[in-house]
This record gives structure tokens, C-alpha cells and sequence, in this order.
């Protein structure tokens, strides 16, 4: 059975943060993920009216403490608590990218964004650590039950953590003095090595280019031939068409000879068909004219004699 509920002001007080660390433990158990503990917490600082435990225990807060001031005891009781140490071994990583950043810049092999890039990121983590580091509490205000886990003097803590990170600056800016001095010798060796490079180059290409010339030279005599070769014969095939068009010719000269041949032989039979018909008109038109004449005058003689003085007058 749960036991009765407790009652307290608030998250601030003493009873408070031991209640909020007590929380974070029972949610970090039941959480894989850290964010997911560090969002519940928040929220019970900003506005949380109770708190339930696994173990049964309900407590209920007479108080919220809103946005700015439960922000800041999540900050100070949770995030610099327990996460201050993952904070800075990860401003101690950024140092050691900027570091490598900052080498390979000076040796050629990274552009100058890629360093501006490390340098905004180790300043993001510094901001982070200032932040926390603001919010580090004093040691007397630590809980009892967690005090004696902790360093008797937090500050001396930070203080190396200072003291090491400005170390690791001073080495950063050493090594760039160092790379400053180095520089002349590496762009000295730079330029000799571009121009042997390029010298090496320069003769590939001539060879290329020689090599290239024979091979149109070769291929320009290969499309001469060729030419030739295409041009006799077309001039061949020309000829025999010359021919075969020439023999084309006698044959319609020929063949135009038959025709006319054939049309003067058919005009011939045809004046001579319609001479011959028009003769015999004329002949039957004469026999029938001396036919009636001579039917007439053995019918009317004295009209006959008259018509004879008629036509011979």
C-alpha cells in the first residue's frame, strides 16, 4: 500500500532538491535515453504539483516555481550536477578537433571554412560550459546527503578545469606559431615539387601532341587515298553513263525514225483512202447524172430539145 502524502513548499528548498534528486534517479532508472530524464525534470521545476516515486511515496508541492527560477534550479541541481564533467570532456574534444582542424588548414588539405566551422563549433561548447559553469552551486548549498560524495572545494575543481583548457589554448596557439614558421619551407617545397610537376606535364603534352599530329597526318593521307580511290570511281561510273545515255539516244533517234515512218505510211493510206473515196463519189455522182439525163430525154424529147437550146444558149 502507498504511504500517506507528504506535503512540502517547494522545489527550491533544501527538501525540495533532495526530493527533485531522489526523482532524477527514479526517472533516469525507468529512461534509456538522458534527454528524456532531463525533459521530466524540467518540467517538475517549471510547473509540477507532485511528484510520485516507484517506491510508492507521494509528495505534494504547495508551489510552482514557473519558467525562470524552475530553470534555474533544473540547472543547478540536475545539469551541473551530473552532466558538468560530460560538458567539459566534450569542450576538451572540440579543442582536439580544432586542433586537427587547425593543422590540416596550414598543410593544404582544408579550406579555410572547414577551420571557421571548428572554431564556431569549440565556441558553441565553451558558451555551453559558461553556462553550466554559472549555474555550479556553492558548496554549502548542496544537499546534506550529497555532499559527501562530492570534492570539498568545487571551485579548485573548475579552476584546473580553466587552468587546463587555457594550457590546451596556449599549445594551440603555439603550434600555429610553429606552423607560421614552417609555412616558408612547405611553399618552398610546394612550388618546386608544381614545378617539376608541371614541367613533367608540359613534356607529356608535347609527346601527346606530337603523337596526335602523326596520327592526322596519317589519317589526312588515308582520307586522300580514299578520295582518289572514290573519285576514279565516280569518274568511271560517269563514263559509262555517258555511254549508256549516248546509246539511249541512238536508240530514240532510231526509235523516232520508226515513228515518223509509221505515221507518214498511215497518213499515206489514209489521202489515199479518202482519194479514192471521193474519185468514186464522183463517179457514181456522174453515172447517176447521165442516167437521169438519159432517162429524160427518152420520156419528154421536145422539153429534152428545148433544155439542149436552153443549155446551149
Amino acid at each position: 500500500m502507498p504511504e500517506a502524502a507528504e506535503t512540502i513548499k517547494d522545489l527550491e528548498v533544501p527538501e525540495g532538491r533532495l526530493l527533485l534528486h531522489d526523482f532524477y534517479h527514479d526517472r533516469r532508472i525507468r529512461h534509456n535515453l538522458e534527454f528524456g530524464t532531463i525533459l521530466e525534470c524540467w518540467r517538475l521545476c517549471v510547473r509540477g504539483t507532485e511528484v510520485r516515486l516507484s517506491d510508492g511515496r507521494l509528495i505534494l508541492l504547495e508551489n510552482t516555481l514557473g519558467l525562470n527560477l524552475g530553470t534555474r534550479v533544473c540547472m543547478e541541481e540536475i545539469i551541473a550536477r551530473y552532466y558538468f564533467n560530460a560538458v567539459q570532456g566534450w569542450v576538451y574534444f572540440g579543442a582536439m578537433i580544432l586542433l586537427i582542424f587547425v593543422g590540416l588548414r596550414f598543410a593544404g588539405v582544408i579550406s579555410e571554412r572547414m577551420t571557421l566551422v571548428g572554431i564556431g563549433i569549440e565556441a558553441m561548447m565553451l558558451l555551453v560550459l559558461s553556462v553550466v559553469t554559472h549555474f555550479l552551486p556553492n558548496d554549502d548549498a548542496q544537499p546534506p546527503s550529497l555532499a559527501q560524495g562530492r570534492p570539498e572545494n568545487l571551485l579548485s575543481s573548475i579552476n584546473q578545469s580553466v587552468q587546463g583548457m587555457t594550457d590546451a589554448v596556449s599549445d594551440l596557439f603555439r603550434l600555429i606559431s610553429q606552423t607560421d614558421m614552417r609555412q616558408d619551407i612547405l611553399l618552398t617545397k610546394l612550388t618546386e615539387y608544381i614545378s617539376k610537376v608541371s614541367a613533367e606535364n608540359t613534356r607529356l603534352q608535347v609527346e601527346k601532341l606530337e603523337e596526335t599530329n602523326q596520327n592526322l597526318r596519317a589519317f589526312g593521307e588515308m582520307i586522300r587515298t580514299a578520295q582518289l580511290e572514290v573519285t576514279q570511281q565516280q569518274l568511271q561510273k560517269l563514263d559509262q553513263t555517258n555511254e549508256s545515255l549516248q546509246a539511249l539516244s541512238k536508240s530514240m533517234e532510231s526509235l523516232h525514225g520508226e515513228i515518223r515512218k509509221i505515221i507518214r505510211q498511215s497518213i499515206d493510206s489514209l489521202v489515199t483512202e479518202e482519194i479514192g473515196g471521193l474519185l468514186s463519189d464522183l463517179a457514181k455522182m456522174r453515172v447517176e447524172k447521165r442516167l437521169a439525163e438519159t432517162s429524160g430525154s427518152d420520156h419528154v424529147p421536145s422539153t429534152g430539145g428545148v433544155d439542149n437550146q436552153k443549155g446551149g444558149s
